[in-house]
């Protein structure tokens, strides 16, 4: 595997989250690209999420925020 850009959390962490889904083993390969995809979609989310705080007139990112953006 050639080295490549970080994604935003751990590899430990998202490697945690694919044994807990049931792996008994995982690649670097597997962990990076769930890692980036999970860095997107987080990315995507966190984006709308502003979005929806500042048509509300806000600059503080609330829970609710959160949540009405990901179910875009």
């Amino acid at each position: 595997m050639a080295k490549k850009k970080k994604a935003g959390f751990a590899s430990a962490r998202v490697e945690k989250l694919i044994r807990t889904a049931g792996a008994f083993r995982v690649s670097a390969d597997a962990t990076y690209r769930l890692n980036e995809i999970l860095t997107d979609y987080g990315t995507n989310i966190a984006k709308y999420a502003v979005e929806i705080a500042q048509h509300s007139g806000r600059k503080t990112v609330q829970e609710p925020d959160i949540r009405l953006a990901a179910t875009k």
